[in-house]
């Protein structure tokens, strides 16, 4: 641990090409993306239907708000992959193309989409969202530009924007990992321990951590052959929302939280969860697998032992309780299993779109509530809507992130590396 928080975060090298794309990692994408897309789907309000609501038991499975924090991760990750030569004005300029290139087409569409779809939103605020500056709390002196109504999703592409900017000081400074990680943590506990102080940026300082450890991981967590306990690690991600191991171990603390439910402080649980998962898919700094697993699923079995022995249940109910149980110790006993991803690696198709599945599909979702010529109020008819968003989605992502940004990207780039999704290293 001391020699990796005192590693300078700088590219290791340019070394030789990688070797293809990992199709693990893509396929975790796409799961992310599905993850997303299920938990505004299946979420038991009229989210669909507006005279039906699916069973709440589907929401069981929800894990969008992790998936949302793994894809923070995996960006950092991507990036560290990527970027491998020093810091240099022409390099800088190439990666800020690229990145430029990958948000601004997807979310363009997106923004364009929604406001389609809810045509009565501020010309103020649709400019805003396509420049970025989106965000749920205000800027310095009060002023803020709202995130679309209609795409609440596009929130984090603000994040992504601000943290592939603050890349550049990382990549140009070099830092150690401990002066950026302990900055990070103070930064993210600032606006609950001092009054006053912005909020916003606790936000992306909390957010930051996510994706720093990705980047943390490409650049300094050395790789080894073969996968790890990846299905342990997963099972924790699936549960690790509803479990909420700090928020029930720490409740006697009265914490004024981060105004954003996903960041709040109370959730860095998700944290270990998502670092061990990228290692143990990407065969990284295989010694840490276990010491994470036992961390986190400890951390898990003691947050439900706490809640058993109050009888708090939750508003999901014992059987929800139950089920979590279930994969926790489900989780203990595959600790050690490290099969091939080959499940995984089955959804990559999806991973290669899942940046257009989750910029579109909420919007697209709301456009099918409001559809008045739509059958409604009951199973039959909430089902037709969910096939009709999922072709919609799927087609709209596919044309954007297969067709229209390719082209884009050899009539504004040329041939060559795009920065695109993970390879293995």
């Amino acid at each position: 641990m001391a020699e990796f928080y005192s590693s300078r975060m700088q590219p290791t090298g340019a070394g030789r090409p990688p070797a293809g794309r990992d199709i693990a990692l893509e396929g975790l994408r796409g799961l992310c993306a599905l993850s997303v897309f299920y938990g505004h789907a299946t979420a038991p309000i009229p989210c669909l239907d507006p005279a039906y609501s699916p069973p709440a038991q589907f929401w069981w499975l929800d894990m969008g708000s992790v998936a949302v924090l793994i894809f923070f991760v995996l960006s950092g990750y991507v990036i560290g992959l990527t970027v491998k030569a020093s810091f240099s004005a022409a390099a800088a300029r190439g990666y800020l193309g690229r990145r430029l290139l990958r948000l601004a087409p997807v979310n363009a569409a997106a923004v364009l989409i929604s406001w389609a779809l809810a045509p009565r939103v501020p010309a103020g605020t649709v400019l805003g969202n396509l420049a970025f500056l989106e965000n749920s709390n205000p800027y310095f002196f009060g002023w803020r530009v709202p995130v679309l109504p209609n795409n609440l999703s596009l929130w984090t592409l603000n994040f992504e924007a601000f943290y592939y900017v603050l890349f550049l000081g990382i990549w140009r400074l070099a830092p150690r990992a401990g002066w950026l990680f302990g900055s990070l943590a103070l930064a993210a506990v600032a606006a609950a321990a001092l009054p006053g102080f912005p909020q916003v940026i606790s936000c992306y300082a909390s957010g930051g951590l996510y994706w720093f450890a990705g980047l943390s991981i490409a650049w300094l967590a050395p790789p080894d052959p073969g996968q790890g306990n990846w299905p342990s690690a997963l099972l924790m991600a699936a549960v690790a929302w509803p479990l909420a191991p700090f928020r029930h171990l720490f409740s006697a603390w009265q914490i004024h939280d981060l105004s954003n439910p996903t960041l709040a402080l109370m959730r860095l649980d998700v944290l270990p969860v998502a670092v061990w998962l990228l290692l143990a898919l990407t065969g990284r700094a295989r010694k840490w697998h276990m010491r994470l697993a036992v961390f986190s699923l400890a951390l898990a079995t003691l947050a439900l032992a706490r809640r058993f022995a109050a009888a708090d249940f939750g508003d999901a109910g014992r059987n929800a309780f139950v089920a979590d149980a279930i994969a926790v110790g489900l989780a203990w006993v595959l600790v050690k299993w490290k099969p091939e991803p080959t499940v995984l690696a089955r959804l990559a198709p999806v991973g290669l779109v899942s940046f257009g599945l989750y910029a579109v599909s909420l919007a697209l979702q709301f456009g099918i509530l409001g559809q008045p010529l739509l059958p409604r109020g009951t199973a039959w008819s909430y089902s037709l809507r969910l096939a009709l968003l999922i072709l919609l989605s799927l087609g709209i992502a596919w044309m954007l992130e297969r067709r229209f940004q390719p082209v884009l990207r050899r009539w504004l780039m040329g041939p060559g590396p795009s920065g695109g999704p993970p390879r293995r290293a």
